[in-house]
C-alpha cells in the first residue's frame, strides 16, 4: 500500500515528508494505523548525528500508538479494530531475559538502530523502490507501519490513543525511574535535573511514590511552572555548582536520596552526584551523544560516598507491565497524560514541531493523523 511518511535521509537535514511504499505484514508482523506519535528527543539525536543509525533512509518514530488493519498468519491473541500501543524495545518472548518477564532487557534490543524488521528484512521502499529502513522496528512517523508482534501492547478502547502514545516512551521512562529503578519509598527526597519528557514524568512517578520534597531543576522557566503543577515542591534554575549548594540548603547539607539525571548527562551527572547524600542513589534517563565515552567522577568520591549510579531505559520495567498500570493510573485521575500534550502537529509540520522541542516549547509536543 501506499502512504506518507517523514523520512531521515541524512544528518542535519530536515525530515522529508514523500510518500512510501509499505508491503503486507509478514506471518508474525501486524499492519498499524497511526493515531498519534510523540516528538521524542531521542529521534532529534538522530536527526543531528548524535545518534548514529545502520542505515539511510529510515522513518523515525517511536512513541506511539494506534487501530490494527490486517494481522499475520502467526499473530495470536491480537486482532483487525485493536487499539495499540508500540514498544521501542520488542519482547521476543524467547531471549533470557524475555522469559523472566523483563521485555526491556530483551536481547533484540540493540538492534532498534538497524532499520530492519525483527526478521532481518524490509517492508517500505521509496518512490525509487529503495528500502527504507525503520526506526526501532517502528517507524511511527507515518500513516502505517508494519511492526511485529513483539513491539506490541494491546490496550483498551476507551483510551484516547493520543494520550497512549505518551505511555510507549517518555512516561514510563520517567515514572518507572522513579518507581522501579530507584524504588522511592514515602518521605524520601529527589532531585530532577531536566524537566521535560523523562523528567517531568519522573516528577510524577516521585510523587505517586509518596517523596516528600520532589526539587525540579531546568533552565527554561516554563518547564519550572509545568513541574510544580506536577508534584515539584520546589524548582530551580540553576545548573552545575550552584544547582548542588542549592539542593544541599534545603537538605540540611544531607543531600537528596535520589537524583535523577534527565539532560545532557555529561554536564548534570556531576553536580546531581554531589547533589545526592550517603548511600543514595544517581541515575541516568537521558541519551548522550554515541561519541561521548566518559564522564568524570573520582573513583574514590564514589567508594568514599557509596553512592550508586544506574541507567535506565524504559523505567527499568516491562512495558507490558508498566502499559496497563499507567493508563489504569490515568483513569482513577493519579497520572496526569493530557497536561503533558502542549502542541500537536500535522505530519507536515514535524520540523515545526522539532524546532518547537529544542526551544523549550514544548513538553510533548505531537503528530496526530486524522481519520
Amino acid at each position: 500500500m501506499d502512504c506518507h511518511a517523514a523520512l531521515f535521509r541524512d544528518i542535519g537535514l530536515p525530515l522529508s515528508i514523500e510518500p512510501i511504499v509499505l508491503d503486507d505484514p509478514g506471518p508474525t508482523e501486524l499492519l498499524v494505523r497511526i493515531a498519534a506519535v510523540g516528538l521524542c528527543r531521542t529521534d532529534y539525536h538522530v536527526m543531528r548525528g548524535e545518534r548514529r543509525v545502520a542505515m539511510k533512509p529510515m522513518v523515525l518514530g517511536h512513541e506511539a500508538a494506534g487501530v490494527v488493519q490486517k494481522t499475520g498468519p502467526e499473530v495470536a491473541g491480537i486482532k483487525s479494530g485493536d487499539h495499540v500501543v508500540l514498544t521501542f524495545i520488542p519482547g521476543c518472548g524467547d531471549c533470557h531475559w524475555c522469559r523472566r518477564g523483563l521485555h526491556h532487557l530483551c536481547a533484540q534490543g540493540p538492534r532498534i538502530t538497524h532499520g530492519q524488521q525483527l526478521d532481518g528484512t524490509y517492508r517500505r521502499r521509496d518512490r525509487q523502490g529503495i528500502a527504507v529502513g525503520s526506526f526501532c522496528m517502528i517507524g511511527a512517523f507515518a500513516e502505517y507501519t508494519v511492526v511485529d508482534k513483539a513491539s506490541v501492547v494491546v490496550i483498551d478502547k476507551d483510551i484516547p490513543l493520543d494520550l497512549a502514545s505518551l505511555v510507549a516512551c517518555g512516561v514510563p521512562a520517567g515514572v518507572g525511574a522513579a518507581r522501579y529503578r530507584a524504588r522511592v519509598q514515602k518521605g524520601d527526597t529527589v532531585l530532577v535535573v531536566g524537566c521535560g519528557g523523562d523528567g517531568m514524568n519522573v516528577v510524577q512517578g516521585a510523587r505517586l511514590c509518596g517523596a516528600s520534597k520532589i526539587i525540579a531543576a531546568d533552565i527554561v522557566p516554563a518547564k519550572l511552572n509545568w513541574a510544580r503543577d506536577f508534584g515539584a515542591t520546589h524548582t530551580l534554575q540553576q545548573q552545575g555548582e550552584e544547582l548542588t549548594r542549592t539542593v544541599l540548603g534545603l537538605t540540611d547539607g544531607i543531600g537528596v536520596d535520589h537524583a535523577f539525571v534527565c539532560i545532557d548527562p555529561p554536564a548534570t551527572l556531576l553536580p546531581a552526584f554531589r547533589a545526592t547524600a550517603k548511600a543514595g542513589n544517581v541515575i541516568v534517563t537521558a541519551l548522550t551523544p554515541d561519541t561521548i565515552s566518559e564522564i568524570k567522577i573520582s573513583p574514590l568520591e564514589l567508594f568514599v560516598s557509596q553512592k550508586a549510579i544506574m541507567g535506565a531505559v524504559y523505567g527499568f520495567a516491562s512495558p507490558r507491565v508498566q502499559i496497563p498500570e499507567l493508563l489504569s493510573l490515568y483513569r482513577q485521575g493519579e497520572l496526569k497524560l493530557r497536561e503533558l500534550v502542549t502542541q500537536s502537529y500535522r505530519l507536515e509540520e514535524i520540523n515545526r514541531g522539532y524546532a518547537d522541542l529544542q526551544e523549550g516549547k514544548n513538553l510533548r509536543g505531537l503528530v496526530r493523523f486524522d481519520t
